[in-house]
This record gives structure tokens, C-alpha cells and sequence, in this order.
């Protein structure tokens, strides 16, 4: 009896040190998974951090690109406009440069100059939406009024009319006008007229930064042909593409030249003073979109530069 119960106390004891050891192995692989994982992720994030100082150097690279291009003229077949593709630094980074010009863009909040309307932007933006069959254009352009100027009165000028903050406010959910220059493009979707949708079609033309003035070497057809118009003549979407192509092939550097190719449409500027006012050759902001890789990191830095100052005005970390 007695060696039966010690058979039974031994089988039980063997059961219990099986599931120990039982748990213990699956404690143990686990552990070491768990030690893997965590070791995964100190290596994602070092490498991480790794490409986002490579990534700040791209922006750094794209500043000095600018920076050597000394002529009297910017253009795309210039060495800015190349870019830098899947260039490899060290034994583990590789990292992409894209530089755009964004003076080749109508500048948005060049729309009201103090708390006044500039009459030459209103008339380009305008053009622009009928061009992409927007509804309402004329309205469009005063709701974008009533956002960048201070004052709280509606814009209703021309038969187009606008909206403060009082429409914003009857919206769910409410929220006032900026009354004052937009920050991003993607404001521009929180405008009475705009959507996310209209806002991704102008991104290729249009820009918070700069002037009136348009670079012409790196405008787009759309925005070309915006800048002149009357009740008898405007520049036509068919001869802003010629334009654009023949840029392309041979960049202006001077008024004489847009006037050797183009003496048609030259003649459409009664003065030099007011082509002078329109467009120019030359460009100052740029976009730098740099986005580089470390093994299994990634990042992405992009940064909006002042060409003659080399100044960051915008810096953004994806």
C-alpha cells in the first residue's frame, strides 16, 4: 500500500516538474521572442533616426544645389531640376532629392495685398477654376478673399460673394475664417467652394508663397494661361502649351527672348513695365523633398527654401 501511494507521489511530482518545465520552455521562447521583437525595434528605430539626419542632409545638398546656381535665369535643365535618385551613402543609406520650384505657381495669398483685393490675382485665379470647370469660380475666388483679409465683412463684389466667419460658424463643426494668409495648400479645404478633392487638382499650380509674378521657365500651360487677359484677346490654353514647350526646349533668360518667340502675345502687355509685373525668369522659393533609407527605416523631410537668403520657411518629417 505504502509503495503504491510513493508510486502515486512520484507520478505526480514527475507530472508536476513536466509542467514546469513545460511552462518554463514556453516562458523561455517567449522571452526570446519577445528580446527579438525588442530588439527588431531598437534596430527599426536606430535606423529610423539614422535616415532622418540623412534625410536633413538631402535638404541641406538641395540648399547648396540652389545655392551654386548663380545665372540670371531658373529653369528645369538646370541642375536643380535633375534631381537626385536612389544615391547610395555608405553601406546601408540611400536617399532620393527632388526639387521643385513653386514660383512657377500662382501665389494664393498674394490675392489680397493689406485688407484689399489685388484686381491682376483675382482675375488669374479665376481663370484658373473656369479652366478645371470648378462650380462657381467667381465665388470661389471671394470666399478665398474673406479668408486671408482681416476685416469680418462678407466680399460681394462683381456679382461674386464670399464667406466669413459667420457661414463657417452655421457648419458642423464650427470654425471661424483665418482671416489672414493660409499656412498650407491644405487649408485651402476648409474654404467655402473647396474640397480635398479641388485642392490636390491645383497643387500642381498654385502656391501660398511668392508674388505676383510667375516664373515662366517653370509655369504650367494652366498657369500660363492665366496671365493676360481683356474682353478682346487672352493668351489661349493652345498657346500657352507652345509656350511651355518652347521653354522647355530652350529656356528665357530675358524678356527679348520671350519677345523673339512670341512676338504675337508680347504685343498683348501694352507695356514692358506690365509684363515686367506678370512674369520673370527667375524664382526664389523652392520645395525640397528629400527621402532617404537605412536598412528597414525610412523617412522623409521636406522643406520649402528661400533660394536668395537660403532660408528655411517650412520643415515637415514624414
Amino acid at each position: 500500500m505504502k509503495k503504491s501511494l510513493l508510486r502515486q507521489e512520484k507520478g505526480m511530482v514527475l507530472l508536476m516538474v513536466l509542467v514546469v518545465v513545460a511552462l518554463l520552455s514556453a516562458l523561455l521562447t517567449e522571452f526570446a521572442f519577445s528580446t527579438l521583437v525588442d530588439l527588431r525595434l531598437v534596430e527599426t528605430y536606430r535606423d529610423s533616426t539614422r535616415s532622418y539626419y540623412l534625410a536633413r542632409g538631402g535638404v541641406r545638398a538641395g540648399q547648396m544645389i540652389l545655392q551654386e546656381d548663380q545665372n540670371h535665369y531658373d529653369a528645369r535643365n538646370e541642375l536643380w531640376g535633375q534631381g537626385v535618385a536612389n544615391f547610395p551613402v555608405g553601406d546601408e543609406g540611400v536617399i532620393t532629392i527632388d526639387i521643385e520650384d513653386l514660383d512657377g505657381r500662382l501665389a494664393i495669398n498674394a490675392l489680397v495685398r493689406g485688407n484689399n483685393p489685388e484686381p491682376v490675382q483675382r482675375e488669374r485665379l479665376t481663370r484658373l477654376f473656369e479652366h478645371f470647370d470648378f462650380d462657381h469660380p467667381a465665388d470661389m475666388v471671394a470666399a478665398l478673399i474673406d479668408w486671408l483679409d482681416t476685416d469680418s465683412e462678407t466680399y460681394d463684389q462683381d456679382g461674386a460673394l464670399g464667406a466669413e466667419s459667420n457661414y463657417y460658424q452655421s457648419l458642423n463643426p464650427p470654425y471661424m475664417a483665418r482671416n489672414g494668409p493660409l499656412v498650407s495648400l491644405d487649408e485651402l479645404a476648409l474654404v467655402r467652394g473647396f474640397t480635398p478633392e479641388i485642392v490636390d487638382r491645383l497643387r500642381p499650380h498654385v502656391t501660398i508663397y511668392g508674388n505676383l509674378r510667375v516664373n515662366l521657365n517653370t509655369a504650367s500651360p494652366e498657369v500660363i494661361a492665366t496671365l493676360y487677359f481683356d474682353e478682346d484677346r487672352r493668351i489661349f490654353f493652345e498657346e500657352a502649351e507652345a509656350i511651355a514647350e518652347a521653354r522647355d526646349l530652350s529656356p528665357f533668360e530675358t524678356l527679348e527672348d520671350f519677345q523673339r518667340e512670341f512676338p504675337g502675345l508680347w504685343e498683348l502687355f501694352p507695356t514692358s513695365a506690365e509684363l515686367t509685373y506678370s512674369i520673370t525668369f527667375r524664382s526664389d522659393f523652392y520645395r525640397i523633398r528629400s527621402q532617404a533609407w537605412v536598412n528597414d527605416g525610412t523617412r522623409t523631410v521636406t522643406a520649402v527654401v528661400g533660394k536668395r537668403n537660403n532660408q528655411i520657411h517650412s520643415l515637415r518629417v514624414d
